[in-house]
């Protein structure tokens, strides 16, 4: 395909030979994503397989992808669908003008003009902290599933107490988080040092208290949160001016499901149980450019009326990240998945999806190359994905598999922690944005497949439809029978929030 912005960057080695002819309009072999401008992190070309895959999509939805890029619109702009009130509420423009008026006061606070609040209410803040713990470098954040958890949730907690919401993650842990999000409708950057210290000064108006949720279990969860039950005001919960938060928990399902007071509210000013998280994921945090162009090319994809797109998050155990060279994952190991995966590929494809499109997410290198393989092996394909091998693609991102922090992973498993440790930190800015990504995109399938952690839910969580995420066991349980052919399979967001990172 025609360069976007003049840098033509090769596709993949193994696509060559292969050319889209549609209605006389030559397609070049690789899809670029242009330099961002900023000088934010820039993903390399989509994989192969999202080039393959368009092979098997209608003449009209192929035209329609390949005149994009070759019109040099495509993915440039790198434009997601934005947060609307039609499907988001009536929340956003009240909260943007609340956080603007609490910035304005933060500045008078901050040179000290105390007096100029004599007719104006306390001004109140709430901070999401990740930060390393000195006295235990292991008690880390999370990956990008318990930061997402915390991060939001304490925005939720903000909005139900006219707090002003800010987010702080340690810059070497693993990165700064303007690195991967853009901020589309609110400035939530601070210096937590500086508020703190602000904070503790003598004043009326200024008070401090931190909040530490780490790791919270359901019950540790719901007597902080609801120590007086479901009556429970949460102005009343930390009384103070700026309230420092650390949480890789979620507690947003849980709030509609207890309190008494506040989902009237919620839904007087159009939040729901479906549509919270993402609502207020897409208000506060935009991938970078780069991430978003890469991103777009795939969505194009599974927003094609002649693609039925089903997502696999297949997550092994963090020594496939630690050990990769010793990543003995195997198809046959996670053939449940598969099987899952066809049955709800014959349950739901009808005559206008000319290809199904598999996409998978894993922590393993090998499963992923093995995966990708069947898209030449046929013989492999009809055995592990049925008799609908013949109309199935087979897609991945390619992008680096890193864990977002690897001081906490890699020592578990690695006896040469140090040399790997040390070659991680080169790769994390590509890593983080690769989950970020890939976790964007599982959101953005028609149906997804996850294992029981917290990534794949967030996925859930975070997309247009509830009940379209199907929930399988661990390897260890693989027997268990799940029926993916069968509606009632599909998890619902009471039962998702119950677990791992809650909700």
């Amino acid at each position: 395909m025609s360069s976007l912005l003049g840098q033509d960057r090769l596709l993949s080695p193994n696509i060559e030979g292969l050319d889209l002819h549609v209605k006389h309009i030559p397609v070049k072999r690789y899809i670029p994503i242009p330099e961002s401008e900023e000088g934010s992190y820039t993903p390399p070309p989509p994989d192969a397989t999202l080039y393959s895959a368009l092979k098997y999509v209608s003449q009209e939805d192929q035209l329609s992808f390949c005149s994009q890029v070759n019109s040099h619109k495509g993915f440039v702009d790198g434009k997601l669908d934005d947060v609307k009130e039609d499907s988001c509420g009536t929340w956003m423009a009240r909260y943007t003008a609340l956080h603007e008026k609490r910035l304005e006061q933060l500045e008078r606070l901050k040179a000290g003009d105390y007096e100029s609040f004599s007719h104006e209410d306390r001004p109140r803040y709430v901070g999401y902290l990740c930060q390393v713990d000195k006295n235990n470098p292991r008690r880390g954040c999370g990956g990008l599933a318990d930061r997402m958890s915390g991060m939001v949730s304490t925005f939720f907690y903000a909005l139900l107490t006219d707090r002003a919401y800010l987010a702080y993650w340690e810059p070497t842990n693993p990165v700064p988080l303007e690195d991967l999000f853009e901020k589309p409708s609110i400035d939530w950057s601070y210096n937590p040092n500086q508020l703190k210290e602000l904070f503790t000064k003598e004043n009326l108006l200024l008070s401090f208290s931190e909040v530490d949720m780490l790791n919270y279990n359901w019950k540790s969860i719901g007597n902080t949160l609801f120590p007086n039950g479901p009556s429970q005001n949460f102005h009343q919960l930390w009384n103070t001016s700026f309230v420092s938060m650390r949480s890789n928990r979620a507690y947003i399902i849980r709030t509609f499901q207890k309190s008494s007071i506040y989902p009237e509210w919620l839904a007087k000013v159009g939040l729901t149980k479906e549509n919270a998280f993402r609502c207020m994921t897409d208000y506060l945090f935009r991938p970078t450019i780069g991430s978003r162009r890469f991103i777009k090319a795939y969505k194009n994809l599974f927003d094609m009326e002649s693609v039925l797109s089903i997502g696999l998050q297949i997550r092994t155990d963090d020594r496939a990240l630690a050990n990769p060279e010793s990543d003995d994952n195997t198809l046959e190991q996670w053939d449940y998945f598969f099987k899952c995966a066809n049955d709800l590929r014959d349950a739901k494809k009808r005559d206008h999806h000319k290809t199904v499109v598999y996409f998978l997410i894993t922590d393993s290198i090998s499963l992923r190359e093995q995966f990708i393989s069947m898209n030449n092996n046929k013989i492999l394909a009809k055995q592990v994905l049925g008799d609908g091998y013949k109309y199935t693609s087979l897609v991945t991102t390619g992008l680096p598999i890193e864990h977002m922090e690897p001081t906490v992973v890699i020592p578990k498993f690695s006896a040469d922690a140090k040399s790997k440790l040390l070659k991680a930190k080169g790769h994390m800015l590509a890593g983080v944005n690769s989950a970020v990504i890939e976790n964007w995109l599982l959101s953005a399938t028609n149906y997804r497949l996850i294992s029981r952690k917290g990534y794949g839910k967030m996925a859930a969580f975070h997309a247009k439809e509830a009940r379209t995420t199907i929930n399988l066991p661990e390897i260890g349980r693989k027997n268990v029978t799940v029926d993916c052919s069968n509606p009632h399979s599909f998890i619902t967001f009471d039962t998702l929030s119950s677990w791992w990172s809650l909700g």
